[in-house]
C-alpha cells in the first residue's frame, strides 16, 4: 500500500471533526492531510492493525489501522502548529483502550473491591473502589501504610449528588472494615454505597 493514501482509503470519525458540541467543527479535508502527514513520517499504513497513538505533550492522534483503511479517532491540539507535524517531536506507540488504562490505573492503586451504587435507571455502576495501600503504588499512599491498612475512593461527584456523607474529602484511610459501614455495605460480596438522600429533593 501507498503511502500516499488515497481519500477513500483515510475514514475521519465524527469525534475527530467535532470532539465536543460547545467546540467549533474541523475541516474534513485538514484532517485528511493530517493523516496523510503522519502516514509518511510513521508509515501507520504499512503497521499491523491495530490502534496507535500519535503524540507530543498535549498534542495527540488516535488513528486504527484496519486493514486497508487508516480510521481518524480523535486528534487534538495540532491546530496550534497549523495541522503541520514537521516541527512536533511526535512519538508512536499502541493506543491503550480505556478498560485497560483503568485496569492499569487500579492495579497501580492497590484496588481489591469495587463499590457500586443503582443509579436512577436502577442500573448499577461503579461509583468507587476499596484499595489495600501496602500495594498501591501512589506516593501518598505508601506514605500513610505505616498508619493505615486500606484507603476508600468515591467520585467526587457524588458529593455533589447526595447529602451527609460521612467524609471530608472524596478519599479516607482507614484500618477496619467497621470503620466504613457508616458509607458502604457488603451485599452479595459487593460493597455497595449507602442509601444516602440526594440533593434538592
Amino acid at each position: 500500500m501507498n503511502n500516499q493514501l488515497s481519500k477513500n482509503k483515510i475514514i475521519i470519525s465524527e469525534h475527530a471533526i467535532q470532539r465536543r458540541e460547545h467546540q467549533n467543527s474541523i475541516n474534513k479535508d485538514i484532517l485528511i492531510e493530517l493523516v496523510k502527514q503522519i502516514d509518511n513520517k510513521f508509515n501507520i499504513s504499512k503497521k499491523e492493525n491495530n490502534k496507535y497513538k500519535i503524540g507530543f505533550r498535549n498534542t495527540v492522534a488516535i488513528i486504527e489501522k484496519k486493514d486497508e483503511s487508516l480510521i481518524l479517532i480523535t486528534a487534538y491540539g495540532f491546530k496550534k502548529y497549523d495541522y503541520k507535524i514537521d516541527n512536533i517531536n511526535l512519538k508512536v506507540s499502541i493506543a491503550v483502550s480505556k478498560e485497560d488504562r483503568k485496569s492499569n490505573k487500579d492495579k497501580n492503586r492497590g484496588v481489591i473491591y469495587k463499590i457500586f451504587r443503582m443509579n436512577f435507571l436502577n442500573k448499577k455502576v461503579e461509583c468507587g473502589t476499596i484499595s489495600d495501600i501496602s500495594k498501591s503504588k501512589n506516593s501518598r499512599d505508601r506514605q500513610k501504610k505505616d498508619i493505615f491498612n486500606y484507603k476508600l475512593i468515591l467520585d467526587d461527584k457524588l458529593f455533589k449528588k447526595f447529602e451527609n456523607i460521612p467524609m471530608n474529602h472524596y478519599h479516607l484511610y482507614f484500618n477496619d472494615f467497621e470503620e466504613i459501614l457508616n458509607i458502604v455495605h457488603l451485599e452479595n460480596q459487593e460493597y455497595i454505597l449507602n442509601d444516602f438522600r440526594r440533593k434538592n429533593q
